[in-house]
C-alpha cells in the first residue's frame, strides 16, 4: 500500500485538512510520499509572475518538509500520466488531496480517480479551500443562490466555529523509513526566466510572507477596511488574494482572525470597528459565492452565466483592445490600472472593476477577452473570482451590475483618487498635472498643455472613445437582453 499526499492549491503544512487526513491514515508500515505535479505550460492562461510566485511557494514548502525529515517530490507532466506510472509500480495506491471546483480541475481529478481505482486504490478529497462544501449553501427550494446577499445571509446563519476550526497537522506521526521515492519521472525545474520576475515581484510567495501580510493587515488595517478599501493609493486591502489562492494562507485562518477581532470589538462595544471587520468577512464570502457558482455552473468557463448575454453583439477592435491592454486609452484611471497589472501582476480591486467595465461597456469588447488577459497577468489568478468579476462588470453574471449602471471613469477617478496619487504613480508622464486636470487631461486647453508640458496625442493619448456616446450605445445594445 502506498499513500500519496498530492499538494495542489494548499501549499502549507499548517491547518491543512487533506494533509491531516493523509497522516491519520498513514500508519504502521504503509509507504508514503508527498507529491506536487506541474503540468508545464499546458494551462491556457500562463503568467510568468504567477509561476515565479508559485515557485517561491514550492521552494519554501519543500524546505519545511526537509526540515521535518521528509521530501516534496515535484514532477513535471500530465497528472493522469504521472499516476498511471505510479500505479505501474504500486497497484494499490491511496491518494489524498484537497478538493478543487474549477471545471478543468474536476476533469483532471476524475481522470486520476479512474486510474487509481482501476488498480484497486482510492482517491480521497476534502474541503479546504472554502468554508462550506461547494453546493452546500442552498435556498429554501434546495437550489443554488444566484444573488449574493441572500447567499451571504444564509452562510452567516449556518456558519459555526467548526467551519473554520484549525485542522492540526502532526508530521511526527510519520515514519521516515517508510517514505517512498519516485523513479523514472521527470523532475520539474522552473525556467531560469522566472528569476527575473522573482527579483522584481510586487508579491512574494511562500507561507512566511503570507503570514506576515495576514498579521499586518489584521493588526493595523482591518479596523479601517471598509473605510479605505476602495482607494487605490492607500494601503487599505489585505493583499492576501494570491496567498489564499495558492493556499499558503488558509481561508479558515482568515475567518478565525476576522471573528477573533469581531469578538474583541463586541467586548469593547466598538460598533464602527465591527462594521469595518464585517465588511472583510463579507468580501471573503463573495469568494465563497463565486466558488459555489462555479460548482453549479461549470459552463461559465466558456459561457455567460446569464445565457442571453452570449447573444450580445460585441466589438472586436484589435487596436482599441491593444490600447486597453497597454494602458493607453486616454482615460488615466484605466491606464494606471492596466500599467499596474502589467508591471506588478496585481491590480487594486476598485480599479479592476473600473478597467473591466471600461472594456465591456465603453469599448463593448467581449468580457472573455478581458478575463483571459487578466488571467495571463495576475499573480492571484483565481478562476472563480476572476470569472465572477468579469461577468459582474459585463452584466452577464450572477448578481451582476445592471446593464444601465455604467461607471464613468472620470467620476470614479475623482471619487477614489482625488489628488491623482495613484494615477501619477503609474503614469509618470502626467506627474506635472494638478488635481484639476489629472482625471481628464484631454480637457486642458492648448495653453494649459504647454504650461504643464503634457501634449495630448503626443505625451499622453487622447481618449479612444467618447464615454457619453459609448455609454448610450452600451445601454442600447444591452437593453435588448432580458434582465432578471
Amino acid at each position: 500500500m502506498l499513500n500519496i499526499y498530492w499538494f495542489r492549491k494548499d501549499l502549507r503544512i499548517i491547518d491543512n485538512r487533506g494533509l491531516r487526513e493523509f497522516i491519520n491514515n498513514t500508519s504502521g508500515e504503509k509507504q508514503f510520499l508527498f507529491l506536487y505535479i506541474k503540468n508545464k505550460n499546458t494551462f491556457r492562461y500562463f503568467g510568468e509572475k504567477r509561476i515565479s510566485f508559485l515557485t517561491e511557494c514550492l521552494e519554501e514548502l519543500k524546505g519545511e518538509l526537509t526540515n521535518s525529515g521528509f521530501n516534496l517530490q515535484i514532477v513535471e507532466g500530465k497528472s493522469s500520466d504521472t499516476f498511471r506510472k505510479i500505479t505501474d509500480l504500486h497497484n494499490e495506491v491511496s491518494v489524498f488531496c484537497n478538493m478543487q471546483v474549477e471545471p478543468y480541475c474536476t476533469g483532471r481529478d476524475n481522470d486520476v480517480r479512474e486510474v487509481i481505482e482501476n488498480k484497486g486504490g482510492s482517491f480521497n478529497s476534502f474541503i479546504d479551500a472554502t468554508l462550506f462544501e461547494p453546493g452546500e449553501i442552498k435556498n429554501g427550494n434546495g437550489e443554488q443562490y444566484k444573488i449574493y446577499t441572500p447567499f451571504k445571509n444564509k452562510a452567516l446563519e449556518v456558519l459555526r466555529k467548526q467551519n473554520y476550526m484549525n485542522h492540526e497537522v502532526d508530521l511526527s506521526k510519520l515514519e521516515k523509513k517508510n517514505e517512498f521515492f519516485l523513479k523514472g519521472l521527470k523532475e520539474y525545474k522552473p525556467d531560469k526566466e522566472y528569476k527575473k520576475y522573482k527579483s522584481s515581484a510586487f508579491l512574494k510567495g511562500g507561507r512566511k510572507q503570507g503570514i506576515i501580510l495576514l498579521k499586518d493587515f489584521c493588526q493595523n488595517r482591518l479596523d479601517e477596511y471598509k473605510s479605505k478599501r476602495d482607494y487605490p493609493f492607500v494601503n487599505g486591502t489585505s493583499l492576501l488574494s494570491a496567498h489564499i489562492h495558492f493556499g499558503t494562507v488558509g481561508i479558515r485562518e482568515c475567518f478565525r482572525n476576522a471573528f477573533s477581532r469581531l469578538e474583541k470589538s463586541n467586548v469593547d462595544n466598538k460598533e464602527d470597528s465591527r462594521n469595518e471587520i464585517q465588511t472583510w468577512v463579507n468580501e471573503l464570502l463573495w469568494r465563497e459565492f463565486y466558488y459555489h457558482i462555479t460548482f453549479h455552473n461549470p459552463r461559465i468557463i466558456f459561457e455567460s452565466f446569464r445565457k442571453e448575454y452570449d447573444s450580445v453583439k460585441w466589438e472586436y477592435d484589435e487596436g482599441k483592445f491593444s490600447s486597453w491592454c497597454e494602458g493607453k486609452t486616454g482615460f488615466p484611471i484605466v491606464d494606471a490600472g492596466m500599467r499596474q497589472l502589467n508591471k506588478e501582476g496585481w491590480m487594486h480591486n476598485r480599479v479592476r472593476m473600473i478597467t473591466a467595465m471600461f472594456l465591456t461597456k465603453d469599448l463593448l469588447i467581449d468580457w472573455r477577452l478581458g478575463e483571459k488577459y487578466f488571467a495571463e497577468k495576475l499573480i492571484d489568478l483565481d478562476f472563480s473570482s476572476n470569472n465572477g468579476g468579469w461577468q459582474w462588470s459585463a452584466s452577464a453574471g450572477a448578481d451582476a451590475q445592471p446593464y444601465f449602471r455604467i461607471f464613468n471613469p472620470g467620476m470614479q477617478s475623482r471619487k477614489f483618487d482625488k489628488d491623482g496619487n495613484y494615477i501619477k504613480k503609474y503614469l509618470p508622464e502626467l506627474k506635472s498635472l494638478p488635481a484639476e486636470f489629472i482625471h481628464e487631461p484631454n480637457l486642458m486647453s492648448m495653453m494649459e498643455q504647454k504650461m504643464y508640458s503634457v501634449e495630448i496625442g503626443k505625451d499622453y493619448p487622447a481618449p479612444i472613445v467618447d464615454h457619453k456616446t459609448a455609454r448610450a450605445e452600451a445601454i442600447r445594445r444591452l437593453s435588448k437582453m432580458k434582465y432578471e
